[in-house]
């Protein structure tokens, strides 16, 4: 028969008492709503289905519009189209298809990577840093749902700088 240590005792004690102490005080971290749903804040899942999206860069130099898709696990997809001066004067249009992932944190602060591919046929990486300004509880979990984003271009524009976009979440899409 094998003898316990006096350390092994008391690391079997240490661990009963994380057991115990885990099951009778949960993590507040996530609380629960008045309905008795989790309520854990933003996430990937929040961000989900078509949005529209305009942007502005230098002012009104280069105005954007375009259609933004967040699958709710971190992937993202964007058609934009960018009304931009021309150089001696004018306007041009500038077509731009993009793929990409987002993360969200709790608190409704994320990032998009974007992979831009240009109707010319060159490539650019961007990244958004971004917010949800207005969000509601939706669908049978009650899960946020983000129906407002406010974000802004890390890098320097293609036609102007700095880049912000909004995104409005399209209804019954």
């Amino acid at each position: 028969m094998k003898r316990l240590s006096l350390s092994m005792i008391l690391m079997g004690c240490v661990a009963s008492i994380i057991a115990v102490a885990s099951v009778a005080l949960p993590d507040q971290s996530s609380s629960v709503s008045a309905k008795g749903r989790p309520n854990n804040g933003f996430s990937e899942r929040s961000l989900s289905g078509s949005y529209a999206s305009s942007g502005a860069a230098g002012g009104y130099q280069s105005r954007s519009i375009g259609v933004t898709t967040f699958d709710g696990r971190g992937g993202v997809e964007r058609f934009v189209t960018i009304n931009a001066e021309a150089q001696g004067g004018g306007r041009k249009l500038i077509y731009v298809v993009s793929t990409g992932t987002y993360t969200v944190g709790p608190e409704g602060i994320g990032s998009i990577e974007f992979l831009n591919t240009f109707s010319s046929g060159s490539t650019s990486t961007v990244n958004f840093d971004f917010v949800v300004s207005k969000s509601s509880r939706g669908g049978r979990s009650g899960a946020i749902q983000a129906n407002e984003i406010t974000g802004i271009q890390r890098e320097a524009g293609t036609t102007a700088s700095p880049v912000e976009e909004y995104w409005t979440r399209r209804e019954g899409i």
